[in-house]
């Protein structure tokens, strides 16, 4: 059974999925909503990250098409005169959409671009052990599908400059859709629920404070959105199975009547309805650690 594991099923399939989730939302590029970005932007820490007269040194994993980064490199731009930002990105597709927003950006002029197609464990596995520290590591929604959470923590950890901060944004451990996978993985699971995609704000606290890092998180309604979940509830509709699909990660719920049964009656449960529309949150936390100089 691949409870957890619809991207390593099929990539093609969860891509499909993530389209039908973000049509649901009433808009189909979530991540291009302006307030949102800049949300994540104003999460960013106001202490100075690096001397005067020096590029602030930033290093986004898997950046995708950069509309986070933008905004968070804008902040950042605001207290800094430049940036050196090294984006890890594998999609040869997004990196290009990425350069295409930056050429088209005329706030960006003073950003120093490094581009790196590599997945997070190709980087940190090539990357030289001198190589360059960073006083800001970022990863947005990108830790469900690394290989090993934890090893991608420790790495970006030990790539962070001594008074840096790592931010992170990750489904909230709190949230409905959250408590959903635990539901799924306590009774239909096989193995360890952190090599699926089942991975949560709890996951990263857990091992920030058995490091004895400190954080600051963040889980307001500026990263909450309501979805459209109608047409989960129609078997004939395969939009609504792809949803279905993408809100527990696991491939072809639909086939699986007593996964989907679960899964629906707890949906219901934890939505409300709207003009006639089943509408569930999905709420997001974002966490922010700092490394104290030695």
């Amino acid at each position: 059974m691949e409870v957890g594991r619809l991207i390593n099923y099929s990539p093609e399939r969860y891509l499909a999925c993530m389209r039908a989730l973000r049509a649901a939302y009433g808009n189909d590029q979530i991540n291009r909503d302006p307030a949102n970005c800049q949300s994540f932007g104003a999460k960013l820490p106001d202490s100075t990250l690096c001397e005067p007269g020096t590029d602030v040194r930033v290093l986004g994993i898997g950046s995708g098409s950069g509309d986070v980064d933008s905004a968070i490199l804008k902040k950042l731009l605001q207290r800094h005169n430049s940036v050196y930002n090294r984006v890890v990105e594998p999609s040869e597709e997004m990196i290009e959409l990425y350069k295409a927003g930056v050429s088209e950006d005329t706030g960006l002029g003073a950003v120093k671009f490094d581009w790196r197609q590599q997945t997070a464990e190709e980087y940190f596995q090539t990357k030289d052990p001198k190589d360059t520290k960073f006083h800001l590591i970022h990863a947005i929604h990108v830790l469900y599908h690394v290989d090993d959470i934890h090893a991608t923590l420790r790495d970006m950890w030990e790539q962070l400059e001594d008074g840096g901060y790592i931010l992170i944004a990750i489904k909230s451990g709190k949230d409905a859709g959250a408590k959903l996978w635990y539901k799924l993985w306590e009774e239909f699971g096989q193995g360890d629920r952190l090599e699926t995609s089942l991975r949560t704000s709890d996951d990263v606290k857990h091992w920030l404070d058995a490091k004895g890092i400190s954080y600051v998180t963040s889980d307001e309604d500026g990263f909450a959105f309501n979805v459209n979940i109608s047409e989960c509830f129609s078997k004939e509709s395969e939009e609504g199975r792809k949803i279905l699909d993408f809100l527990t990660q696991t491939p072809h719920v639909s086939s699986m009547p007593e996964i989907r049964s679960m899964a629906l009656e707890y949906l219901r449960r934890n939505s409300s309805v709207v003009d006639g529309k089943i509408l569930h949150k999905r709420k997001f936390e974002v966490i922010v650690a700092s490394k104290k100089g030695e």
